[in-house]
This record gives structure tokens, sequence and C-alpha cells, in this order.
């Protein structure tokens, strides 16, 4: 199996686990990409070197619930993860809890020559490059379950997928790159311009 595979399989994994009751109710679906947090060496927002991805969801219920006697921005409410349900697919890639992803994952990138010891002082561009591997990797595993038909078939409907890192600005680019440009909703553009 390939890291690739590896990824398809996890997401197809998490968006099979939604669960049923709420599946009428999803408006995105959320891929979380992080980096770093597992290691010891770096602060976690300037380290890529474990790189996961988690799944999760937003409903139109939480939404309303949000804005329920709330002065918060509706597009805001809608579009930020901050008030986004953190109902999350276990990690997939590089994390202890992966073995098996963390295992393809370091084969990978050892054998395209991007891997560094975390003790070696690094050029930012080979930090990017990391970066830029694992976020390709994350935005194939979306376009599959579009191109699968996977998200239709599960939720009853074609939905976007809105990818984000709390600590890199990934989310409007990353986003239109893993959907169908039909699926970019107008709001999310809008708030991603003007947020």
């Amino acid at each position: 199996m390939t890291l690739q595979q590896h990824m398809r399989e996890a997401a197809e994994k998490a968006l099979l686990a939604f669960p049923e009751d709420l599946r009428p109710d999803v408006y995105v679906i959320s891929l979380r990409i992080s980096h770093g947090e597992y290691s010891n060496v770096h602060e976690l927002w300037d380290y890529p070197y474990d790189p996961y991805m988690a799944i999760g969801y937003n409903t139109e219920t939480n939404v309303r619930q949000n804005l329920e006697g709330s002065s918060a921005d509706p597009l805001e409410v809608r579009w930020n993860y901050a008030y986004m349900l953190l109902e999350e697919s276990p990690p997939a890639g590089h994390h202890p809890s992966d073995p098996d992803g963390t295992a393809l994952y370091l084969d990978e990138v050892k054998h395209l020559g991007l891997w560094y010891d975390p003790a070696d002082d690094v050029e930012d561009e080979q930090d990017e490059a990391l970066c830029a591997h694992f976020d390709d990797l994350c935005i194939d595993a979306a376009k599959h379950l579009h191109s699968t038909g996977l998200v239709e078939k599960t939720l009853g409907r074609e939905v976007p997928i809105v990818l984000f890192d709390m600590f890199r600005p990934i989310e409007p680019n990353a986003t239109q790159a893993a959907n169908p440009p039909h699926l970019i909703p107008h709001d999310y553009v809008t708030f991603q311009t003007t947020g």
C-alpha cells in the first residue's frame, strides 16, 4: 500500500463513520491538517515533522445554536473552525495512533529526499517542502472522496470539504484545490476574503 492509498482509505473510513442521524444536517466536511504536534524539538507551529489529518463535519443545527442570542458574525459562525463541532476521526498520517501511516510517511519522505534529522538546523524551504507534500496528500484525499461519489452516497448530496491548518493560512487555496468549483459556497469565499 502507498501513503496516498492509506490517506484515501482513512478519509473514506472517517466519512463513513459520520453518525447516520446527523448526515442530513451536515453542510461541510472539515479536514484539519496538523504538523509537529508530537515533536519535543521545536514549537509545534513552526515544525512540520509529524503531520496528520483528522476529518470532521459541521451541521446546520450547530450553526443555529451558536447564533442563538449571539452577536457573532453569521459567516464566522458558519465557516470558522472554532465554531464547528469538534468530533473528528482518528489521526491519519505520521502520528502515534497510526503506526501504518507513520511507516508509509517516513518511507515516502525519505525516498523523496525531504526527510531531515529534527536536531539539524534546516532551511525554511525544507520545512515548506515537507508541509506542501502532506498538504498535497490531504487535498488528494478530499478530491478522492468527491471523485468516487462517496460524499454524495454517504450524505445524500454533495457538500464542500474545507481544509485548514490551525497555524498556517492554507485554507482558501487548499479548499479550492480540493473541491469541484461548483461546491465552493459564495459565502465561504466572502468569509475568506473579508475575514
